[in-house]
């Protein structure tokens, strides 16, 4: 169903009088879904990434390892720190009624597009360290690093195609979010003006 269609679904049935329109209901509990995949996603990372980069540099205890190490879980704490700053207060409604699944609404649309900028960030400041560490530790013969950052090889170019691909995605993500955020707090607030009536 067409997100301003589902809105629209609603706005009939506040005005209407009815409880929880179902359609509301439905994506607020998907969105929770996705909320626990998304946690889960994230622990799994977590444990690869953090204990992989652990035991390598318990095996190898170089200073560059320990230092990927390090800025991997400086990494993760970040990311954890964000996740659950953003999330909170947002896994469930505090009541069962209309105005709370709108609220809810509401501040997730919000949560998604700190997350955004958040995402932007993030990537960015890990493409920077991760393309200094690997150019740091290039077996081969030292190339500028201009040239080596762009088109040196096929792994390069890939990283510059995901990123082109993550941030075009983000655009993209941003745009349906601030729409559907819009739209949220124009309901809102007719759903408040319907009430005072």
């Amino acid at each position: 169903m067409n997100i301003n269609a589902e809105l629209d679904v609603w706005r009939q049935q506040w005005q209407s009088g009815a409880s929880i329109p179902l359609d509301l209901r439905t994506k607020v509990e998907r969105q929770s879904r996705f909320m626990k995949i998304a946690l889960m996603a994230d622990i799994l990372v977590t444990i690869v990434m953090g204990g992989s980069t652990t035991m390598w540099a318990l095996r190898s205890p170089q200073p560059d390892i320990v230092l990927l190490a390090v800025a991997t879980w400086l990494f993760l704490a970040a990311a954890w720190t964000f996740t659950l700053t953003v999330n909170r207060g947002n896994w469930s409604p505090s009541a069962p009624d209309t105005a709370t699944f709108v609220d809810l609404s509401v501040r997730r649309g919000r949560s998604r597009l700190a997350a955004v900028r958040f995402a932007a960030g993030f990537f960015l400041c890990e493409i920077v360290f991760c393309l200094g560490w690997v150019y740091d530790h290039t077996p081969e013969q030292r190339k500028p690093l201009l040239p080596w950052l762009f088109f040196s090889s096929l792994p390069i170019d890939l990283v510059w195609l995901s990123t082109l691909a993550f941030f075009g995605f983000l655009v993209w993500y941003r745009r349906q979010k601030r729409a559907e955020l819009a739209y949220l707090l124009s309901l809102r607030e007719e759903l408040i003006g319907t009430t005072r009536l």
